[in-house]
Formats: structure tokens, sequence, C-alpha cells
């Protein structure tokens, strides 16, 4: 019985990996929750990040709940949208980027205050497209919150997008 038990964690992951979805991680529904808490309009602080001061992003919950959009470079020939939600008890996302849309997975993270995303697969990328692969949102508070989108290029890592956001209060 205890082997029996002991294996169910791993039949499950074979299931996800033989029909194409996505492994749930544990803890999924919760951090959507917390992303969702997001909503409303932030700032991104001067000398923070790689976004100017003062750079509009938006989060707003939609779908019934069931999604979470984020908007950023509001207003600009730049702006991009990520949607966030849950696939089968695991967090994904999809970024609308400039030309491309490359859809993540949330990983196991040993800290509760960090979301990581990393690359499965997506829309309009090549080989040798540029595209954002993997991405980390770290809580520093309920008022501050600090993205790191890596972005590549010809199959390896080609830079990151820092920003450092503070929630507007207007």
């Amino acid at each position: 019985m205890r082997l029996a038990t002991a294996l169910l964690p791993l039949l499950a992951l074979a299931s996800c990996a033989a029909t194409g979805q996505p492994a749930p991680v544990q803890g999924a529904a919760e951090q959507f929750e917390r992303l969702k808490r997001l909503e409303g309009e932030w700032v991104a602080l001067a000398g923070e990040g790689d976004a100017p001061a003062g750079t509009l992003v938006r989060y707003h919950v939609t779908s019934g709940g069931t999604a979470l959009v984020e908007t950023v470079f509001c207003g600009t020939p730049h702006e991009m949208s990520t949607v966030y939600y849950l696939d089968n008890g695991a967090l994904a996302l999809v970024h609308y980027c400039l030309g491309n849309q490359p859809r993540m997975l949330a990983r196991e993270s040993a800290e509760p205050d960090v979301v990581r995303f990393e690359f499965a697969g997506g829309a309009n990328i090549g080989s040798s497209t540029s595209h954002m692969h993997a991405a980390e949102l770290r809580f520093t508070s309920d008022a501050r919150l600090d993205t790191r989108w890596t972005q590549w290029k010809d199959g390896r890592a080609a830079g990151d997008v820092r920003l450092a956001l503070v929630r507007s209060w207007k």
C-alpha cells in the first residue's frame, strides 16, 4: 500500500506527459489567487529596472475570475499583454509580445514569494526568433512587485528585462 501511495504522484506526472497536459505545481491555485490580487495600476520605479520611471502596468481580472490580464507599456507602440490562468491545475501564461506568443508554465519554487515560469512552446516562434523564454515574479510586499523576463535568441539567453513596480494609489 505504501508503494502504491508513493507512486501516485509519478503516475500523475506520466499521465500529464502522455496527454500533453501541463503537470500541476503544488499550490498553483494559491499562486494564481495571489496574482489576481495585483489587480489595479502599477508604476515603474526610477533606477530600479529597465523601464523608464512612471511606466504604467495594469492588471485586470477577467473571464469570471479565471484569467488575469497584465498590460505593460500601456499606451505606447510597444504595449504588450500577458494572460495568466490555470490549465488543468497548472499555472500558465501566454505573453502576447511583438509578433509572437510564448507560453510558459509555473515551476516549483523554494521561495514562497517567487513565481517562476519556463517556456512551454508558443506561436510564431522559430529557432532563431527572439522571444521571452522565462519569467520571474517576486512579491516584495503587497505594494511592490519585481519582475524579470528572460529573452532568448538563437537557442540561448539573450538578456533580461527587469521591472520594479509599485502599486499606484490614484
